[in-house]
């Protein structure tokens, strides 16, 4: 009988793959760059679990990764920045990695890689991030933009401050007992006076695990630290430089402390710990002198024995070498080996990479950003570049994805976010798991939303604007009453905040929690304008938004005026100017609708307009518009421009007969008047020169009324008022300031 043949294959086919062992498939594929793995990943499901177990993640941390040829990580914001961070390694070109759009400010790398995972930073209060730029995944760290324990924030219904720090330092490691990555952060107080140090505290944040800093059992030694000195992880223990040059070490695996002193002859000037081959390195030196620049390395670490690698005296160096390298950062990043032997390879605040044998020859530049895609850098006092590497580590889940995975997280958080402030405070004391949740910022948002939906408004009067002090209305008694004040304007709510303005400063302010943040102006001359400032919100960024307009020149005689505009976000330090709106504003305060802020326009300035006309600021596009008003008369009486169930609504009072005309217009349709307020059977109480709506009751639709004076609830089926608090009629035009409140926990921190 004959044998039957064995099938022959092409060359190249898929079968043929099929026959290489498992191993070399694995060692091949180890050595591409993790994007790649991720794409093989998707040829079937046994190479999904094959290239996803915990065997094949380190495999590919050690073979695509060569001690040889490192990689930069370029985080610079360059001529030609496109929003990317990039890699560069010696010889190659430049490549785009991720966005670097997860942080407000310029990101900063902070340590070197952990099993490829880089905690970076965010400068300005942008907060603290892990990732992984070779996977694209970044984890916000929670509490870093503002730390409460660096933020003092006198709260409502906190008898007891908690504790409160100047300094703080942060690192990242890895357990390898438990497989677990910790953020480690260590705070310390000191005395500005004598420079001791009164406190300090360390807090544990377990990437993947919990939602929360913890702190550690065991209290750190009394030792100052700085945020521009992060600590260095190695051998399993990460190393907090401190301001007298000692060393603060934590174990990353049963988390306690030792300590381990500099070498001798020690300058605290710009010193820095890092790792260099291996070992702990100790650098010192001002970057843009001509200082002596030490470089010590730890050889022994039972022993703390401290070896001098290389002191670089800078002015042997060519004078173009010198005018090229001054900068105002410089460190070590890690060794080169060129020519059979290792040398030191150098990046500086411009994005620069150069390096230096240890006996301290001329520098040989490896790299300069300005030929390359992202251009020419200005020096900055920061790090424009670190060391990465190619891995498939994840960097754990999200606060959000936490929440979401766990059914009963999940419910409790759906609760929680219908309770008022005051309950959701109490309640954030039973745990620290509910504690976590509650600080998130998607609770933060979505409390704003739920907890105040169908809810009557919550009405506090401004006590004091300068300390933030507000009294809810129910509190008053007969012996104590609201403040009367002259020159006072206070915004409707916009996503828990307020904004308003006195004669010489406005403010924003949150009254449910007893927040306010000052806001001043150079330009401020001392006048009170109740048009100057506007709040909004944009919903795609979750970032609230200050409008702020001055006049420059105004002569009502001539209509001649001349405005300047700017804005910022909240959170943010720059003001960004802005073309002043087409329109001159008129002194009232604007409102916030569906991603606009409007103005009214001053007919008494600029062009001459029969109608009535609104001006229009757009969140997202940061255009202004000038937009046709209701048809009203400027001449019958006051306007003002508001919000009123969720729609853009515009107020004209009739003087003649002491009347109010409610006119909105919903989902940008034509103006139709909503209501019609009379009011003369109600004076003095009423005048409709003094009278404003400020809010709907969605239980019964009556509309709640502020005359400076008297506080009452129209109801348009009866066209009766119930007054809620009136005074006595006070003379020289001064007013009390209720303002409606949400339930909201938003708290931002002040960028001063």
């Amino acid at each position: 009988m004959e044998e039957e043949a064995q099938p022959t294959h092409a060359a190249g086919s898929n079968q043929d793959a099929l026959l290489l062992p498992v191993e070399v498939i694995t060692e091949i594929l180890a050595r591409l760059p993790a994007k790649s793995v991720g794409r093989f990943r998707c040829v079937s499901r046994a190479w999904c679990a094959m290239l996803s177990a915990d065997y094949f993640v380190d495999l590919h941390l050690r073979r695509a990764n060569r001690p040889d040829h490192p990689r930069l990580l370029l985080t610079a914001i360059g001529s030609d920045y496109d929003d990317y961070l990039h890699s560069w390694r010696p010889g190659g070109a430049v490549e785009k990695l991720v966005p670097d759009n997860f942080s407000d400010g310029v990101i900063v790398p902070v340590t070197k890689p952990c099993r490829g995972l880089i905690l970076v930073r965010g400068t300005g209060n942008g907060g603290y991030f892990v990732c992984n730029p070779s996977r694209g995944d970044v984890v916000a760290l929670p509490d870093t933009e503002a730390p409460m324990k660096m933020t003092r924030r006198v709260k409502l219904f906190e008898p007891h401050p908690s504790p409160f720090f100047f300094d703080v330092s942060y690192g990242l490691g890895y357990c390898t007992l438990r497989k677990e990555f910790k953020a480690v952060r260590l705070f310390s107080d000191h005395d500005f006076e004598t420079g001791i140090v009164k406190s300090t505290n360390c807090e544990v944040f377990v990437l993947g695990r919990l939602e929360y800093w913890r702190p550690t059992a065991e209290q750190p030694p009394l030792h100052r630290v700085d945020e521009t000195k992060p600590a260095v992880f190695l051998n399993g223990y990460l190393h907090f430089l401190c301001h007298d040059g000692g060393i603060v070490t934590f174990s990353i695996s049963n988390e306690t402390f030792g300590s381990l002193l500099p070498p001798s002859g020690f300058d605290d000037a710009a010193s820095m710990v890092m790792e260099l081959d291996g070992c702990l390195c100790l650098c010192y030196g001002e970057p843009d002198s001509e200082e002596l620049y030490h470089v010590f390395v730890l050889r022994d670490y039972k022993e703390g024995r401290w070896e001098m690698l290389s002191c670089i005296d800078r002015t042997t160096w060519p004078e173009s070498d010198r005018m090229l390298l001054g900068s105002l950062w410089m460190a070590p990043l890690g060794t080169y080996h060129s020519d059979g032997g290792q040398k030191i390879m150098f990046g500086t605040g411009a994005c620069k990479v150069f390096v230096v044998d240890v006996d301290n020859t001329a520098p040989q530049m490896l790299f300069t950003p300005d030929d390359t895609i992202i251009g020419s850098c200005d020096d900055d006092n920061i790090p424009a570049l670190g060391l990465y590497e190619e891995s498939l580590v994840a960097v754990g889940r999200t606060s959000e994805e936490n929440i979401s995975s766990s059914p009963i997280a999940q419910a409790w958080f759906n609760i929680l976010k219908r309770l008022p402030v005051r309950s959701v405070l109490e309640l954030s004391l039973v745990c620290r798991e509910w504690r976590a949740m509650i600080m998130t910022d998607h609770f933060i948002h979505s409390h704003v939303v739920h907890a105040n939906l169908n809810k009557s408004p919550r009405i506090m009067f401004i006590m004091d604007p300068r300390f933030g002090m507000y009294m809810d209305l129910e509190n008053f008694t007969d012996g104590r009453g609201p403040h009367l004040i002259s020159s006072l304007v206070c915004s409707q709510p916009v996503h828990g905040l307020n904004v308003g303005s006195c004669s010489s400063w406005d403010f924003l302010c949150n009254p449910a929690i007893g927040y306010c943040e000052h806001i001043s102006f150079d330009d401020n001359d001392g006048t009170f304008f109740a048009g100057r400032i506007g709040l909004g919100y944009d919903l795609e960024i979750n970032k609230h938004v200050v409008v702020h307009i001055t006049y420059k020149e105004e002569n009502f005689e001539t209509r001649y005026y001349e405005l300047q505009c700017k804005m910022r976000y909240v959170n943010h330090e720059q003001w960004r100017p802005l073309d002043p709106p087409p329109r001159p504003v008129a002194a009232t305060p604007p409102t916030f609708v569906n991603g606009k802020i409007y103005w009214m326009v001053e007919p008494n300035l600029g062009p001459v307009s029969e109608i009535c006309e609104i001006v229009s600021f757009d969140i997202q596009t940061l255009e202004f518009e000038v937009l046709q008003g209701p048809p009203c008369s400027h001449d019958s009486g006051h306007m003002t421009i508001l919000q009123l169930q969720d729609a853009l609504c515009v107020t004209c009072s009739d003087r003649k007969v002491n009347t109010i005309d409610v006119w909105m217009m919903e989902d940008c349709g034509p103006w139709l008047m909503k209501y019609h307020i009379e009011l003369e059977k109600f004076l003095p109480d009423y005048l409709s020169e003094n009278t404003t709506p400020l809010a709907v009751d969605p239980k019964n639709g009556r509309i709640l009324l502020n005359a400076g004076w008297s506080l009452g609830y129209y109801d348009p089926k009866t066209a009766e008022i119930e007054t809620i608090y009136t005074e006595d009629i006070p003379e020289h035009g001064f007013r009390f300031c209720p303002i409606i409140c949400q339930e909201s926990l938003v708290w931002p921190y002040s960028p001063t």
